[in-house]
């Protein structure tokens, strides 16, 4: 007669497995942290928030009221085994019993049937002098494949009944997140129009800028300012004038689009494009419309566009 798994030890087990599962299928309002530490961060703070929840806790209650019905159960089954032992085997398994559990776990990894035993176990077939012996499988590798079936269980139910590992919600919920950060960070720190300024003269701004007018305008305007699809912004001529000055005109239809021409979309108020980084793209056009060499029609330019401003003319 082999002995049973104590309770004491089952029952942590499979209570951990089943914190686990609602762990798993619960959703999280939090943002997680990468690395080793923020894993142990995540975890703790994701089973405080599902046992947060009424629900959480009473699945979790039942679960392991089931389990001590089941223990008693098994101790049931086990007495009544018991007594119809030999009353040596009886007196062999109260000693066996008497050894705790993990050293008699370590002991079974290490045991080796004798020859008698085996003998006994060989099963009435075998091939090219290879014969098989009818061992039990191993309790660990009989425990792990039942859970293996009660995982695959609650997580082709989750999957189907929740949003549980839908990689398409994972991804709403994280642009979301982002989107939030971003948001709140606009909020604190972003600039208007109000308190843009010109920063031509200063390097790192310009190749910001040159950075972003590269990935965004060139595709419209040209890479040199030349024009194409948009017009030449080397030149004199304006199509929209918003503002007195042409830095702030500059920043105004970035910011908010051309009244006068719907291709020209508002990348501020859209949302594609910052305040502040605004500012730096601004500056560069503002250096190329008056700093750079102007692109002519000869050298591959378009054509004047809009009406010549005087004030805003190269110095």
């Amino acid at each position: 007669m082999r002995l049973r798994t104590p309770g004491r030890v089952f029952i942590p087990i499979i209570m951990v497995s089943v914190v686990g599962i609602i762990m798993m299928v619960t959703p999280v309002s939090f943002e997680s942290k990468p690395g080793f530490f923020g894993f142990l961060d995540n975890t703790w703070r994701h089973f405080n928030e599902t046992f947060s929840n009424g629900f959480a806790i009473a699945i979790a209650v039942i679960a392991f009221v089931m389990l001590l019905i089941v223990n008693r159960i098994n101790k049931l089954v086990e007495n009544e085994k018991f007594k119809r032992l030999s009353p040596e085997e009886q007196e062999k398994y109260i000693e066996l019993s008497k050894v705790n559990y993990f050293k008699r776990l370590i002991n079974s990894a290490k045991y080796r049937q004798t020859d008698a035993e085996e003998e006994a176990m060989i099963i009435d077939h075998g091939f090219d002098g290879i014969k098989e012996l009818d061992n039990s499988l191993p309790q660990w590798w009989v425990a792990l494949f039942h859970m293996g079936n009660v995982f695959m269980v609650v997580y082709m139910l989750a999957y189907i009944f929740t949003d549980f590992a839908h990689a398409d919600v994972e991804y709403e919920k994280h642009m979301a997140v982002a989107e939030e950060k971003v948001r709140i960070w606009v909020e604190n720190n972003d600039i208007t129009i109000e308190q843009a300024e010109n920063r031509f003269t200063d390097q790192q701004a310009l190749a910001n800028g040159k950075q972003v007018y590269e990935n965004v305008c060139a595709t419209c305007h040209t890479a040199n300012g030349g024009g194409g699809i948009g017009p030449n912004l080397t030149d004199g001529h304006w199509v929209n004038q918003t503002q007195d000055d042409l830095f702030l005109n500059i920043y105004d239809i970035i910011y908010n689009g051309s009244p006068q021409d719907p291709q020209m979309r508002p990348f501020g108020a859209n949302n594609e494009l910052t305040g502040l980084t605004i500012q730096d793209v601004a500056s560069y056009v503002y250096y190329l419309n008056q700093e750079a060499p102007e692109v002519t029609t000869d050298m591959g330019g378009a054509a004047p566009q809009g009406e010549l401003v005087a004030e805003w003319a190269r110095k």
